[in-house]
């Protein structure tokens, strides 16, 4: 695989981020704050302030528990608690998925790593401390990954192309080049995919092969694939919901502001919105900030 251009790496800022403003005209935040619960409202004790991790790349959700990948490393959050770092060294974390059985992520070497800059894909079957390359090292960076067991989606940030994983990421697959913003897998049915573009939403009923527009009552940014049923969020924060895999779709809250990133796990959904990490545990109707950026 070719990798000889290369695109700028926004470190300061998700380029997914810088993307979705470009594509959809979102000069600022202006939604409502409907959904949304201030600080003032909760208690101080379960408002946590961030620690010195940089910027928050992406998020995913386990229960109680938030899994949280920065620009200095790999935490973990139980919600009313001081998050704890858990990558050792610590790594630029841009690509994020599995579980705790098996993390998968991609990005760039920390201070203290003898590595190229580009990890390809990377592996922890320690909880996320220990990590070491799968493939693709010096090759790719992963801005998105998604897995359900062995079944690995990955968009590379170089050529903006879709790669596919059978074998849990040790061989790929070239899909195609799409400027996808965020992907997701349905986790009873990996042939089940919807993704986000610039020009709609996208859906593959092929584990990928193939993809076919599809509508939806807003413009669709972010995505988060729970055992209830897929997640989204427009550009300006609103959270919709489906439970019949992009066919049709209900609002919940919002989020008041643009997000960055969304995970979900059954009724549990966190988002990234200015460096603060917001939660809800009802299904996206109702959020209280988490972690304060």
């Amino acid at each position: 695989m070719s990798t000889d251009i290369r695109k700028p790496v926004w470190c300061g800022t998700s380029l997914r981020a810088i993307a979705l403003v470009t594509a959809f005209g979102l000069l600022s935040a202006c939604a409502s704050d409907e959904g949304l619960v201030s600080e003032s409202e909760v208690s101080a004790s379960q408002v946590i302030s961030a620690p010195d991790w940089g910027h928050v790349h992406n998020l995913s959700i386990i229960g109680d528990l938030v899994f949280i990948g920065t620009h200095d490393g790999f935490w973990k959050q139980e919600n009313g608690k001081e998050p704890v770092l858990l990558s050792q060294p610590t790594f630029d974390v841009m690509g994020l998925a599995g579980n705790n059985e098996r993390w998968l992520a991609s990005g760039h070497p920390g201070a203290n790593m003898d590595a190229p800059s580009d990890l390809g894909l990377i592996e922890s079957i320690d909880g996320g401390t220990t990590w070491k390359p799968v493939s693709l090292l010096g090759e790719v960076d992963f801005h998105r990954l998604i897995s359900v067991d062995n079944f690995v989606l990955g968009v590379s940030a170089h050529d903006n192309s879709l790669l596919r994983s059978i074998d849990g990421g040790q061989s790929w697959r070239d899909l195609g080049t799409t400027l996808i913003f965020d992907i997701a897998i349905n986790p009873s049915n990996p042939d089940s995919i919807f993704a986000t573009t610039e020009n709609g939403s996208i859906q593959s009923l092929d584990g990928g092969l193939t993809f076919s527009p599809i509508t939806t009552p807003t413009p669709l940014v972010l995505l988060a694939w729970g055992q209830q049923g897929l997640y989204a969020t427009s550009a300006s924060g609103q959270i919709l919901f489906s439970g019949d895999d992009g066919a049709n779709w209900t609002q919940r809250g919002s989020l008041g502001g643009q997000p960055v990133d969304l995970a979900a796990d059954s009724a549990d959904v966190v988002a990234v919105v200015n460096d603060s990490i917001f939660g809800s545990n009802d299904g996206g109707l109702t959020f209280v900030e988490r972690i304060k950026g």
